[in-house]
């Protein structure tokens, strides 16, 4: 059951070994999850099905962690998009999870996919027993915050994944339950005359962007959505969060009071209930990461511009926008894009001479950099880490 201490998992810090979560009650939580009831984690699955839409390119093995009810693979198997696969690997910490997974796909699992679960607690070290670097994609749809060490679980994803490969992630942070974890801190300080834990706590967005460059990856892309689901009573969403295996279930949780409860949900009634229903917010951070590789784009050294800001409210600049509108209408002509090269050109004598008028080195408008970078192409790149 949420609890009514906000507790918030901010920019991690390393060297603590610090366990919140009680993982083998997580795991008998998740047996007893109801597929039909997780509408949510359905919703998710379906927003990284479309995100994962953005990547063109074949992944032939995908492993996904923390299965749960299983979602993202029966979205992927019902929509056909199933970019090359070969191979899917389901891990969860739930073995019972993972059968009743297996029962409920067997019958539509396409012929040429190898489908193979593994039953693991994904923050161990080496949890998932497949070789590093042998992984197109990795996903996990609304597990991962139920994780003790985050960063480690991370690592370990990053180990298995072949060089560019990335990671897709979807779990709940931030204001996820707000409304009932006020309303349950305004009854216990009215009844008790002081707060004790009873939710998990939930990540920010600044923590979870500095956790997935802790673990090694490049290139992440972050962004928050946010869902409010409708429900009849307090009673009706406690229950919903059990038969979806998200109650709480960290180590200083406490048995709830009955006369704090009941003052709580009558709290949630007076200041939420609008027609009849009270809502629950759900804030879900998705996250697509990439293992590094060298051929990955990588930002331009301090000073390697070739435009000076100054010239861009020229005249020639206002030519240059029009020309690339119309390119981007018809990228297939020839026509405009000799046009933009030779107003890029002017642009670029254009900001040679002004620096040269303020007396500043203006040698690097002169050289020819498409020379110098055909060069550096011939140039072997430096050894991988």
């Amino acid at each position: 059951m949420p609890s009514p201490l906000v507790l918030t998992r901010a920019t991690p810090a390393r060297g603590l070994n610090i366990k919140m979560f009680d993982r083998k009650v997580k795991g008998l939580q998740r047996s007893f999850v109801s597929s039909p009831a997780c509408d949510l984690h359905k919703l998710c699955a379906e927003q990284m099905l479309d995100r994962r839409a953005f990547v063109k390119r074949d992944t032939p093995v995908v492993l996904e962690v923390g299965a749960h009810t299983g979602w993202y693979l029966r979205h992927m198997i019902e929509r056909k998009e199933l970019h090359g696969l070969k191979q899917y690997i389901q891990t969860d910490i739930s073995e019972e999870r993972l059968n009743r997974n297996y029962e409920e796909i067997k019958d539509v699992l396409p012929p040429e996919v190898e489908f193979v679960q593994i039953s693991c607690d994904e923050e161990q070290p080496a949890p998932f027993g497949i070789p590093d670097k042998s992984v197109d994609m990795v996903v996990s749809c609304l597990s991962m915050h139920w994780v003790n060490d985050l960063e480690t679980a991370m690592v370990n994803i990053r180990k298995v994944l072949k060089r560019d490969g990335f990671f897709l992630n979807a779990m709940f942070g931030g204001n996820t339950l707000y409304e009932l974890r006020g309303c349950f801190s305004m009854a216990q300080t009215e009844a008790l005359g002081g707060v004790t834990p009873h939710v998990s706590p939930m990540i920010d967005g600044a923590g979870l962007s500095t956790l997935v460059l802790q673990a090694g990856f490049s290139i992440p892309t972050i962004d928050l959505d946010r869902h409010l689901l409708l429900y009849e009573t307090p009673f009706h969403l406690m229950e919903h969060l059990a038969v979806m295996g998200e109650s709480a279930c960290h180590y200083m949780r406490q048995p709830m009071k009955r006369d704090v409860l009941l003052c709580a949900c009558a709290v949630y009634d007076t200041m939420y209930r609008q027609n009849g229903l009270i809502p629950a917010t759900f804030e879900v951070f998705h996250t697509i990461a990439w293992s590094p590789s060298p051929t990955q784009a990588k930002p331009l050294e301090r000073g390697s511009g070739q435009i000076s800001l100054a010239s861009w409210n020229s005249k020639n600049r206002k030519q240059l926008q029009s020309v690339l509108d119309e390119y981007a209408l018809n990228p297939d002509d020839e026509v405009l894009q000799n046009k933009a090269e030779a107003i890029f050109k002017r642009l670029r004598e254009e900001s040679a001479d002004l620096m040269a008028k303020k007396g500043l080195d203006s040698r690097g408008f002169e050289r020819d950099r498409d020379e110098e970078a055909r060069q550096l192409d011939q140039k072997p790149l430096p050894p991988f880490q």
